[in-house]
């Protein structure tokens, strides 16, 4: 993701509930959410690969599989960038919700606060990453994180070839998603759209050649429309589960986001 130029203030904005908050700039971000309900170019596995009736695995468009090989072997790469990406996505869902809003019916808009909110779970070896943004549906999740619109991909690798580009601009191709596999072996993402009668969905991989879709009935309740990513954090990456760590990360990038980040 390529950020502004422009300096900002990074305001304290307190500490409330358990929550630290940083107070937003001017959001440097474009949204990047497919608005294609028709999936193309995915094959689902053989139904013997079907762990249940509600779900389903997809294999990873092929040009997704060799960029994820590249972050994941990647050795020189700073590896803080996955959550200026992951967040500035969460930023681009917020922004897109408000947008949506603005034309939708009265009495279907949903009132939720746009938030971002990133907790280490030291515990369980885990970070979550929460947005109250514009969520996906089934078809979204597939387009939107099985695959690369606008050929960001090959464009990416293009570069990388060239010499003119490394994996540190990973979001400036579209593509910076998949930063979360600089430190996370696996990654889970539940999500529900602000799209009136959409389902709780989750999305998940191990970094490997394929994904799964479900129902996420048994996860915690979104309210509302949102997106929560888990990444389940690399032996090598647990630096980042330091709540210092994390707070020096978001003190860096929230001068570059319109919406609150709450760190707790």
């Amino acid at each position: 993701m390529k950020f502004s130029t422009a300096a900002s203030m990074l305001l304290l904005a307190g500490t409330s509930a358990g929550f630290t908050s940083y107070a937003p700039s001017r959001n440097a971000f474009l949204a990047r959410s497919s608005h294609t309900e028709e999936v193309r170019g995915f094959r689902p596995l053989k139904m013997s690969d079907v762990v249940d009736s509600k779900e389903e695995t997809f294999e990873f468009q092929a040009e997704v599989g060799r960029v994820m090989d590249i972050i994941i072997n990647s050795l020189y790469s700073d590896k803080d960038i996955f959550l200026r990406e992951l967040v500035s996505n969460s930023a681009d869902a917020c922004d897109k919700k408000r947008f949506l809003s603005v034309t939708a019916d009265g009495d279907s808009v949903d009132t939720t606060p746009p938030t971002i909110k990133i907790k280490a779970d030291p515990e369980n070896q885990k970070i979550i990453i929460e947005d109250t943004g514009v969520g996906m549906t089934r078809d979204e999740l597939i387009n939107n994180l099985g695959r690369i619109a606008q050929s960001g991909t090959k464009n990416f690798m293009e570069a990388l070839g060239e010499g003119s580009a490394d994996v540190n601009l990973i979001g400036q191709f579209g593509v910076g998603f998949y930063s979360a596999y600089l430190v996370a072996d696996k990654v889970e993402v539940v999500t529900k759209s602000m799209q009136a009668g959409s389902p709780q969905l989750k999305w998940e991989s191990d970094s490997g050649s394929s994904f799964t879709i479900s129902d996420a009935n048994d996860e915690e309740a979104i309210d509302g429309s949102g997106t929560r990513l888990t990444l389940h954090i690399k032996d090598d990456a647990m630096q980042y589960l330091e709540s210092s760590k994390l707070e020096e990360l978001v003190q860096r990038y929230s001068e570059f986001i319109e919406f609150p980040l709450q760190l707790w």
